[in-house]
């Protein structure tokens, strides 16, 4: 039986899977007999040549195998596919457009070695832009402030770890254990983030590598958080999806972490212009809203952050759309001008959208009227934060 198992969903990714299974397999992460490693590749009813590609590699490397999906079904269900034909003791599931850095797999096996083992491991990554700029991930940051012992912990005793990106790239689990909570991927858009909180609260002992086993390489176009579309209000069930997990949690630091990394996490897609429409933005603002209401965990709790973050925290308590656009708006103006402050003459003010328009020219004197009145209608919250916002680098 491997001691770990590697499946990687597999879907119009025929020009980036190689580059994936070469860092897999190949000399990147050593040389892995079939007892150490075992590579599913779940090749979703891809319309290209991606299943060629995985059979090349399979005829030469016997770690390797190749299944398919009774249909195509997305990428949670086919993790869900993959986990089921694997054999390993730990199961990582990897993107077929990414690749592991060198050492990944010997540090994963150290991690996982030993009498006590981990149910699961977060592992350090980065992000690799189109652009070629490469942004490391946080959680060395998180592990340097962890009040436990980071080679073995709980949520209930390290809350603040919600803050690490929910991508399942950078979790590996023992596959026992995984099988033996049930544990699935729905389906839709940002099904990672019910997954990953489901096991993160069930896992009885957590570990962390704080060096880089993971580059994700995110390419205009093959990411949903770079897509305009509609699925985005997906989230909005995966983290209904979530906190009906979490209704018999009582631990309040729990909950008061993972409210406010949600928080954070539905600005962070709204504020994005390449995910949310600008004519649907009121929408996801309004729904944004009702979680926020729903689950604040009171005053004496939780408090919104100084500054600009603290800002769209108030509008959002007050439901205070039209403030919120003029600020974002006035925001992206100063923004432009930061950048441009070499330059002579006046900046020449951004492209509004249609939804930054109505903001404007519902109320004239917005900045001076709604904002503040947003801020008072924001149940009295007091102006300081007693959790910092994330420093998260994807999702």
């Amino acid at each position: 039986m491997p001691a770990l198992s590697i499946v990687i969903p597999v879907f119009e990714a025929e020009e980036y899977l190689p580059g994936c299974l070469d860092t897999v397999v190949g000399g990147g992460t050593g040389a892995h007999g079939a007892d150490e490693l075992e590579v599913v590749v779940v090749d979703d009813c891809s319309p290209d040549g991606s299943r060629a590609v995985a059979e090349r590699y399979a005829a030469r490397d016997g770690r390797i195998k190749v299944v398919t999906t009774p249909a195509n079904a997305g990428s949670g269900p086919a993790r869900n596919f993959g986990l089921a034909q694997a054999k390993g003791d730990y199961v990582w599931f990897v993107d077929a457009d990414d690749e592991l850095k060198p050492g990944a797999v010997e540090r994963v096996l150290k991690a996982v070695a030993g009498p006590r083992p981990p149910d699961v491991v977060l592992v350090q990554h980065e992000k690799r832009r189109d652009t070629g700029v490469i942004e490391t991930g946080e959680l060395p940051e998180l592990a340097a402030h962890c009040p436990a012992d980071p080679s073995g912990f709980t949520l209930a005793e390290w809350p603040r770890i919600v803050d690490y990106t929910h991508t399942p790239w950078t979790k590996v689990s023992r596959r026992e254990f995984l099988n033996g909570i049930d544990l699935g991927f729905p389906t839709g858009w940002y099904t990672d983030i019910p997954w990953t909180y489901a096991l993160l609260r069930r896992a009885e002992r957590i570990a962390v590598v704080v060096e880089c086993c993971y580059q994700w390489r995110q390419r205009a176009g093959s990411s949903i958080t770079r897509t305009r579309d509609d699925r985005h209000f997906d989230v909005f069930t995966q983290w209904q999806r979530t906190w009906d997990d979490f209704e018999d949690v009582d631990d309040a630091g729990v909950r008061v972490a993972l409210f406010n990394h949600m928080v954070w996490h539905l600005l962070l897609v709204i504020g994005n212009t390449e995910r949310v429409e600008p004519k649907k933005r009121r929408e996801f603002f309004r729904r944004t809203s009702e979680l926020y209401r729903r689950y604040h965990p009171g005053a004496d709790a939780w408090q919104p952050a100084a500054g600009v973050t603290g800002l769209k925290q108030r509008l959002l308590a007050a439901r205070a759309y039209v403030g919120y656009e003029a600020f974002r708006q006035v925001y992206r103006i100063a923004k432009r001008v930061n950048r441009n402050g070499a330059q002579r003459g006046p900046v020449p003010a951004p492209e509004s959208t249609a939804s930054e328009v109505e903001a404007s020219s519902a109320n004239s004197s917005v900045g001076a009227s709604v904002v503040p009145h947003a801020a008072e209608e924001a149940s009295g919250l007091p102006a300081q934060s007693s959790l910092p916002a994330p420093r998260v680098s994807g999702s």
